[in-house]
This record gives structure tokens, sequence and C-alpha cells, in this order.
């Protein structure tokens, strides 16, 4: 007689246990009692979400998430019963954890719950800390001012789920506020406040100390505009040219990319947009699904404002990827329109990450990116790059004068479509 691995409640074959009943319906019924309201309904503005986790391609991992973590029953039974309201404020107000976030991304990744920038978010939570941690009133009023008006706004020009602000930004945010404070209270131990601050003590602060300090120009140019202070000289923090990678080490890292046995096809993909068109990692991960396409002559990209072609060897590792990215048979991404998107719902890969095995794989991101520009500054005109692969003119300027190529005089300097991360 042949064995029935078939479920009696829906009939398909992928028994849980003896009850023969499947992992789906199993899930479906302990989400049921889990999200059901006071008059044992799920609400409407829950249902999404109860829809997702029980519709997921792999149902046991969505059981083993609700029974292997305690928290997770009573944050569903909390929404459910009206104990937590359902929005951002009320998971805020809970204690931080892993669980939590997760638990957003999954409201927000099905309409639950709005979309926010979570980057914005920590941003503004550490700056309240931050400010906490100032004794002078005055100087704590000035980096409110500074903060809100110039480096909150900043923050919030890509403030979308198209284009959210980048790790990159984020804490390039941070340093600019931590040397705001450090130099105001340098001023104040000089006895001076920003009103009296002179140009022998600009000197004073960007001649002495660690290159940090250099950083206090955001904040002074700022104050310059405000008219907070008289018209000062201050010395522009120029870009350093960084480490350069040698020409055999760049092709021995696309190589790697192209033929690695064991880097996953994620960050080989990431390593290709970076060695062969010099994007920087934290655009790299926030790239969309619409970025790619098949064009008559194979795989497209696009980075600025036009299609290009990827190399068929490289556009054979990014199909890969494309066709398997990790993370979609869980509730988190179902419809994910990200290329990379990591662990938590709704967001992408963490760049330090990628960083970090890219540089374990013998690829430092910084180098090879300098390598890439480079070699394409030698190439085409700096302003060309610049609108094809989606950065500032002035960025590409800056490899052409390290790369020493003829193009310096090129005057067709126009700003790019899209966010640049230099």
């Amino acid at each position: 007689m042949p064995l029935d691995v078939r479920c009696k409640r829906c009939g398909e074959e992928n028994l849980a246990n003896d009850s023969n009943i499947c992992w789906r319906c199993l899930l479906t019924d302990r989400i049921n009692k889990l999200l059901a309201g006071p008059d044992g309904d799920i609400a409407e503005s829950l249902r999404p979400l109860a829809e997702a986790i029980t519709g997921m391609p792999r149902p046991n991992s969505g059981w083993a998430w609700i029974h292997m973590n305690r928290r997770v029953p009573e944050l569903l039974r909390g929404l459910a019963a009206g104990d937590i309201e359902l929005s951002h404020d009320a998971l805020d107000s809970l204690p931080r954890s892993r669980t939590i976030e997760y638990l957003r991304g999954l409201l927000v990744a099905h309409g639950c719950l709005p979309w926010r920038d979570e980057h914005l978010i920590a941003y503004g939570r550490w700056l309240t800390s931050k400010l906490d941690t100032i004794a002078d009133a005055d100087q704590r009023r000035l980096i409110e001012r500074y903060t809100r008006w110039h480096v909150m706004r900043r923050m919030r020009r890509a403030d979308s789920d198209q284009h959210p602000v980048t790790a990159n930004a984020f804490l390039r945010a941070k340093q600019h506020t931590t040397v705001a404070i450090q130099f105001l209270r340098w001023l104040g131990d000089r006895g001076r406040s920003l009103e009296e601050c002179s140009q022998h003590d600009v000197d004073a602060w960007f001649g002495n100390g660690t290159s940090t300090r250099g950083h206090a120009n955001n904040f002074l140019y700022w104050a310059i505009k405000q008219r907070l202070v008289s018209e000062l000289a201050v010395p522009w923090a120029p870009h350093g040219n960084g480490p350069l990678a040698s020409e055999k080490d760049h092709v021995e890292a696309l190589r790697a990319l192209l033929l690695h046995q064991t880097l996953p096809a994620a960050h080989r993909a990431i390593g290709i947009m970076l060695v062969l068109f010099g994007q920087p990692l934290a655009r790299v991960v926030t790239m969309r699904m619409d970025d790619f396409r098949e064009g008559p002559n194979g795989l497209e990209v696009k980075l600025g404002r036009d299609w290009i072609d990827v190399p068929e060897a490289a556009a054979a590792v990014i199909r890969v990827h494309l066709a398997s990215r990790p993370g979609l048979s869980t509730a988190a991404n179902p419809d994910c329109p990200l290329v990379f998107p990591g662990r938590m719902p709704g967001r992408t890969m963490h760049v330090y990450s990628v960083a970090t095995i890219l540089r374990e794989s013998g690829i430092p991101a910084l180098a090879t990116r300098s390598r890439a520009w480079i070699q394409m500054v030698r190439e085409a005109p700096p302003a060309v790059l610049a609108d094809a692969l989606g950065v500032t003119p002035q960025t590409a300027m800056r490899y052409a004068e390290r790369a020493g190529t003829d193009y310096l005089g090129y005057a067709a300097l126009r700003s790019p479509r899209g966010p640049e991360d230099a």
C-alpha cells in the first residue's frame, strides 16, 4: 500500500509531522490565532502581514521564526489586541531589538506601515543623545540649528524609497556633527564664542591636531553663510588621492570575480560593478531591478543618463545573481525591487560587510575603484563619463587630474541624473 504523504487538509505533499498536516496549514493556523483580534478576526490593517507570512515559499521557515523566538508571538499578539499601536512611534517606544526591526521591516514591506528612512531616523536618535552631552546652552542651540537646517536638510534631499540616505552619508553626517561640537568646545576653552571667532582661531584649529579637524569646514561654511561669523578664510579639505590598485591587481580582481568558486554571486556582482564601472559600494548596494535590462546586445545597466552594455563574461555572473537573489523565499522580500536585498526586510546588504568580504578576497574597494577610474578617464572625457556613470563632473575631473590625462580643459561639465556617493 503506497504511503500517503499528502496533507489531509489541503492535499500538499509537504507533511510537517505524523498528524498529516503540512507546514503551510500549521503556519496558517498559528498566524490566524496570533493575529486574531478581540472579535476573533484578523484586522484589515494586519491582513497583508498575515497573507505574506502564510504565503511564503518556505512555510517551515516561518514556523521556525515564530517558535524559536518567543518575542515574535508576543509582538504579534500585542498588535492584534491593540496593546501595541500599529505605528512607527509605538515600535520605537519598545526596547530596541533586531526582532522589532525585522517585524517593522515586514510591516513596511507589505504596506501595513508607511516607509521611512531608517538612516535618517538613526541620525536623529543619535543626535538627541549627542546634544545631551553639550553643557553650554549657547553651543547646544548652535548645533541644533546647524543639524536641523543644514545636516538633516541635506540628508532629506535623498530621503525616498528610491534613493534612501546611504550608510556613507549617515556616517558623514555624524562626523560633521561631532567635529562641529568639538570645534565649539575648543573655541569656548579659548574664551571665545562663535561670533568672536577670528582668523587666528581658524588657523590654529586647522593647523594643529588630527586630520579629522578638517570636517569643521562644513560647519564654518554654514556659519559664514548664516552670517554668524565674519568672513573667514576656511581651508578647503581636498579629497585625498587615497590608495590605488596596480593594473596587475585590477586585472587579477576582475579574473577572481569572474571565476571565483566560493564567493557568493551577490558579492561577485557587486565587485564587478566596482571593477568595471568604478561605482562606489554604497551606491551599488542600493541598485534596483529596473537598473538592469536585456538589450539587443545582451545585459545592459543604467548608471547615469544612458544604458551601458555589460561585457558578456561579467553579465553571466550578474544574471546568476539576478535569478537567485537571496532572501526571497521568506516573507521579507517577496517582490523586492532591490538587486541586493539584505537580511532585514526592505533593506539592502550592508555596505561595510560587503567591503569586508571583498577585501578578504583580495579586492580592496577604494583602491580598486580608483584604478577603474584611472583607466576610464584615459579613454574618454571625464564629463562624458560623468553622464554615463552617474557621478558628478567634479568627481570625474578629480580622477582625470590624478591620471594626468589631456582632458583637463574639457568644459562641458553637466550634473548627472541621480545621487553620487563619491
